[in-house]
C-alpha cells in the first residue's frame, strides 16, 4: 500500500480551547504551522494546519464564522 503524507488539514466545529489545541500541536503536529478560530461555548472552532515546506500562506483573514486563507502551492 502506498503511504501518503498530509500537507494541509482543515477541521471545523473543534469545540476545543486554544490551550488544548496548542498542546496537541506541540505533541503530535509540530511540523505543521496553524491558524485557528476559537470556539465559543459549545459552538464553532476552526483549525487549519499546513506543512510550511510544501504550502505557503500569502494572506489570511478570520472571524467568528470563517477562516479564509490564500495559499501558494
Amino acid at each position: 500500500m502506498k503511504q501518503t503524507t498530509l500537507d494541509i488539514i482543515f477541521l471545523q466545529e473543534m469545540k476545543c480551547s486554544i490551550q488544548k489545541l496548542r498542546q496537541i500541536h506541540s505533541k503530535w503536529l509540530s511540523r505543521f504551522e496553524f491558524l485557528e478560530v476559537k470556539a465559543e461555548n459549545a459552538a464553532g472552532g476552526i483549525l487549519t494546519l499546513w506543512n510550511p515546506m510544501k504550502i505557503g500562506i500569502i494572506d489570511a483573514e478570520a472571524s467568528r464564522n470563517y477562516l479564509l486563507m490564500v495559499i501558494d502551492l
